[in-house]
Order: structure tokens, then sequence, then C-alpha cells
């Protein structure tokens, strides 16, 4: 099937709205870690992040990441970098 020229179905506005949403939710992510500094201190948070990490890397939050070994990677990274609160 062809849908604006690519073969997947899949056109640029499509892509577009899944990297707002996806971008939107690392956003999210990173006021979650900020609000868990703010309330709980830095300690908290960094230790929250340190389990979300052990969570994400052993597949307990999505076994389906562990599929495709660049999105694992691409994933990971993302939350790695997530700045200190």
């Amino acid at each position: 099937m062809f849908n604006g020229g690519n073969r997947r179905g899949i056109d640029a506005t499509d892509l577009e709205k899944i990297n707002i949403v996806l971008s939107t939710m690392y956003l999210c992510i990173d006021y979650a870690m900020g609000y868990i500094g703010t309330r709980g201190g830095s300690a908290f948070a960094a230790d929250c992040k340190e389990e979300m990490l052990k969570s994400l890397k052993s597949g307990d939050i999505n076994m389906a990441l562990m599929e495709d070994a660049a999105t694992f990677d691409y994933v990971v990274a993302k939350i790695e970098a997530l700045p200190r609160h």
C-alpha cells in the first residue's frame, strides 16, 4: 500500500505526529522527575531514575522494546540523558 509515497503507509504528517507524541511523553517524564526531585529530594529522584532504567533494561516496563536493538538503545539513551533533579 502506498500512502504519500511511503510504502509503509505512514506519511510525513503521521511521522510528525508520532514525533510530537514521543517528545511530549519524554518531557512529561522529565517533568515527573523534577517533581519527584522537588518533593522527595535529588537523591530520591536519582534512585527513581536508576530503578526506572533497571526495569526498562530488564523488560519489566515493556518487553516489546527489547525486540529491536536500535529502538532499545534509543529509548535507554533518552532516559539516561534526563537531567538530574
